[in-house]
């Protein structure tokens, strides 16, 4: 399929012609209802200090899956009520497709590099959503990824058992500054497009999307960021869950070879005795397993490995072994812990004003402290302060 940039675009907003300082990339089904409740909860978008975000803070991009018409109607109605110019896509065959060619329109719409936020129209972001994402990218991360909360009830079974994983990530091989969520959904994620563009591009395919990208950063040894702030909410079906054992055996595997990458094994220093018979562990022959740790970074070099060893493999389990996963996950914890290793120092990642930075949203003067409701023309949500998103009415 050509590149996503030679699409034109839809125009479904009079004011679509203002380059935004950030974009909101939106994938979409068939169901307007659904973009509609999304468009009215980025409407009411809050800075991290509670005031209220300028009319031209960001754009949106909205890539549908299937039939545009439906979408194209509600925009119509919609769009006065809008304090962000629209812009929609023509329909894209999948949903990895649509979401490739919406980043590549946020790009092209900010001019060059800048910060987007991807969700789907399902989701409903909070009201600080954009202002976390943006902090994050300001603040270093090269990607941001949030969290998925059902509805009204906050994490449920499966992300809880993301956190244990990513608690216990955090104790044996740690790669990020704690808290981290785990959650890793297409959702609620943030990234720049300069960066998107040196890799080519969001990766299309049965390998492609949101996993296809985490792979092709980890690769380069990204700075990955998995930020409790980023949250929308939104219904997650159930879906198979990896093996506690299998990341715990994985995580144990990446600290040493790590030490053995940083050690330059495979690459200037010799053999030792610990690498050879953590090569007999992994079912990998020496020789291969220093020419995999020859690699200039270490993400390219845990890949090479991973391909290589089948201890290392991660099976995925059914729905129905999450209670047992997430009891296996605690005790491993608790072991952890039992065994001294020390946690990272949580070093939460810096929160600037959204007007400082180049490229960043601009808030309104004289915002309405957090915690009540608001309308913005005719878009009504609810965000109680302390709670949860609660939905409330929202058309033109």
């Amino acid at each position: 399929m050509p590149m996503s940039r030679s699409l034109p675009l839809t125009i479904a907003s009079a004011t679509t012609q203002v380059r935004p300082r950030a974009v909101v990339a939106i994938l979409a089904d068939t169901e307007p209802a659904k973009l509609v409740r999304c468009l009215c909860a980025l409407a009411l978008q809050r800075s991290r200090e509670g005031l209220w975000l300028a009319p031209d803070a960001f754009g949106v991009v909205v890539a549908p899956t299937g039939a545009a018409g439906p979408l194209r109607q509600a925009l119509q109605g919609l769009q006065p009520a809008l304090p962000f110019p629209v812009r929609m896509l023509p329909p894209a065959p999948d949903g990895h497709w649509a979401l490739r060619a919406a980043m590549a329109a946020a790009g092209d719409w900010l001019g060059g590099d800048g910060p987007v936020l991807a969700t789907t129209a399902e989701a409903v972001p909070e009201a600080q959503w954009v202002a976390h994402g943006f902090a994050a990218l300001a603040g270093g991360a090269d990607l941001a990824l949030g969290e998925v909360v059902a509805p009204g009830r906050g994490p449920d079974a499966a992300a809880r058992y993301a956190g244990l994983l990513a608690t216990l990530a955090a104790r044996l091989d740690p790669e990020e500054p704690a808290p981290a969520h785990g959650q890793e959904d297409a959702a609620s994620f943030a990234i720049r497009t300069g960066l998107l563009a040196r890799l080519g591009g969001l990766p299309a395919g049965p390998a492609g999307g949101l996993p296809g990208l985490l792979a092709a950063l980890r690769r380069q040894d990204a700075r990955i960021r998995h930020l409790p702030g980023l949250r929308v909410e939104a219904e997650r079906p159930a879906g198979p869950v990896p093996a506690a054992l299998a990341v715990r055996r994985r995580l144990l595997a990446r600290r040493a070879l790590r030490q053995f990458w940083a050690d330059g094994i495979g690459s200037l220093a010799a053999e030792t005795p610990a690498f050879r018979r953590w090569a007999a562990r992994l079912g990998v022959p020496a020789g291969a397993l220093g020419t995999a740790l020859a690699a200039p970074r270490f993400g390219a070099a845990w890949e090479a490995v991973g391909a290589l060893s089948p201890a290392l493999a991660l099976p995925l389990l059914p729905p129905a072994a999450l209670p047992r996963e997430m009891l296996t996950a605690r005790l491993l914890l608790a072991a952890a812990r039992l065994g001294g290793t020390r946690p990272r120092t949580a070093q939460p990642l810096p929160a600037p004003p959204l007007s400082a930075p180049a490229g960043a949203p601009v808030q309104r003067a004289g915002g309405l402290a957090t915690g009540g409701g608001a309308p913005v023309g005719a878009c009504r949500l609810r965000y109680p302060a302390g709670g949860w998103n609660r939905a409330g009415s929202c058309g033109p």
